[in-house]
């Protein structure tokens, strides 16, 4: 598995990146920064931070913290994804903060960082292709070996209870409200971690540990979860057979979709539509 460094490439060239960001949110009297997907900080903290509400929230584990509580903090906030586009992934995104702010000019001060995001965004991006022409992809690279606690993680995951996680989740992450919408639209393709990953422009390995967190559930254990949600409402609502209700969800064989449904809920497709006081 591999994953892009962004750190590597805002420290490629002698920080030429680094620079323009500490310049730019000095001369614009802003708070910038760079976070990786994970909300994990990538760079510096660039500009005046004297303000006491703001070094609190750089004190958390975790800069996504500032997303949801810079209104609590009373601070103007903005942020954009930085996309590579050699690889066409979502690598990171770029913040800016307006540390010192009144109630009264909040909404036009976060246009203004609205602004000041997009400039650094397309800064960043345009640098990074030419960062990325000279030194070549592979300097920017991380390269994962699979852990023996992630296959782990997946053998854990309870097949027979993940109906019931369906049924609870819920999660404000952009992206994977975006994968989980684009699997229900096609939940009669047979999808692959890859597949999906690359719609929401993450890489596998990001968005197989995002996923995971978001939901509770691996994208193999939930991608199966929701065929069989959908098979159970298929086989209680028509009269399609049970070769037909596999092939409308993207089974390849119909005793590999006999055989997921029944670690799913316990019966075999017959037994479930056969039996009328079983509830969907």
């Amino acid at each position: 598995m591999e994953e892009f460094d962004i750190q590597a490439l805002l420290s490629s060239n002698e920080k030429t990146l680094i620079r323009l960001l500490e310049d730019y949110a000095t001369t614009n009297h802003i708070v910038a920064y760079v976070l990786d997907n994970a909300g994990d900080l990538k760079s510096d903290i660039f500009g005046n931070t004297s303000n006491q509400n703001f070094d609190e929230l750089v004190e958390m584990k975790n800069m996504n913290e500032i997303t949801d509580k810079h209104l609590d903090y009373n601070l103007a906030y903005a942020d954009d994804s930085l996309r590579v586009a050699s690889i066409g992934q979502i690598v990171g995104k770029v913040c800016v903060v307006w540390p010192n702010t009144d109630v009264s000019s909040k909404g036009l001060l976060t246009a203004q960082l609205r602004e000041h995001c997009d400039f650094l965004k397309r800064l960043i991006e345009s640098l990074s292709r030419i960062l990325i022409d000279n030194h070549g992809i592979n300097a920017f690279m991380i390269k994962y070996p699979v852990e023996v606690d992630d296959i782990i993680d997946e053998l854990n995951d309870e097949d027979n209870l993940a109906l019931q996680q369906l049924k609870k989740l819920s999660t404000s992450n952009e992206a994977i409200i975006s994968a989980i919408e684009y699997i229900d639209e096609n939940l009669d393709k047979h999808l692959t971690l890859d597949q999906v990953s690359s719609k929401v422009f993450l890489s596998d390995y990001y968005f197989s540990k995002l996923f995971k967190r978001e939901t509770k559930l691996s994208f193999s254990v939930y991608l199966n979860a929701r065929k069989i949600q959908q098979a159970m409402i298929i086989l209680k609502q028509t009269s399609h057979s049970i070769s037909e209700v596999s092939d409308e969800l993207g089974f390849t064989r119909i005793s590999y979709f006999s055989q997921t449904f029944k670690k799913y809920t316990g019966y075999t497709p017959s037994e479930f539509r056969n039996e009328d006081y079983l509830e969907l």
